[in-house]
């Protein structure tokens, strides 16, 4: 890897923290932690990462969805992929894939928890290599997918 990519993980568990920050260290990555939604945003703005992982259903107050919502909202922060993780599956028995919700979560990618280490580190990469070519699209263009998204979106 030329470029150790920065990662932020956001998630209420820190069993899953240190296991995550100790595999993506050890595979390159530079990776920063945070155990609920606010110091997430903070160390988000702070560290302006490649990419973050980001749990969807924690306990705290301020959830993954909030978080979500911040950073996409924010024109400095909005173009960094976010992959979302959560245990919703297990939890719930609820398959995101099948019940996405976009209008408050549309991840770059998704993974179910217990997550896929090797499938992981080949989808971050490819999310990094995606919003880079996002991001160089001409405003028309993006004006225009999303024009198209939208009226997708109405007619189901």
């Amino acid at each position: 890897m030329a470029k150790s990519h920065k990662i932020v993980i956001v998630d209420d568990n820190t069993d899953f923290l240190f296991t995550m920050h100790t595999f993506l260290r050890r595979n390159g990555f530079v990776v920063f932690t945070a155990d609920d939604g606010q110091k997430g945003i903070k160390l988000i703005r702070k560290e302006r990462p490649d990419v973050i992982l980001l749990d969807i259903m924690m306990e705290t107050l301020f959830s993954g969805f909030e978080v979500f919502m911040q950073i996409r909202s924010d024109n400095a922060l909005k173009n960094i992929p976010i992959i979302g993780i959560s245990a919703m599956r297990d939890a719930l028995d609820i398959d995101y894939s099948q019940w996405p919700d976009y209008e408050y979560f549309s991840p770059d990618t998704f993974l179910d928890k217990p997550v896929d280490r090797q499938r992981l580190l080949r989808m971050i990469p490819e999310v990094i290599r995606k919003a880079k070519k996002r991001k160089r699209r001409p405003k028309w263009q993006k004006k225009m997918e999303q024009d198209w998204a939208n009226k997708a979106s109405q007619s189901q």
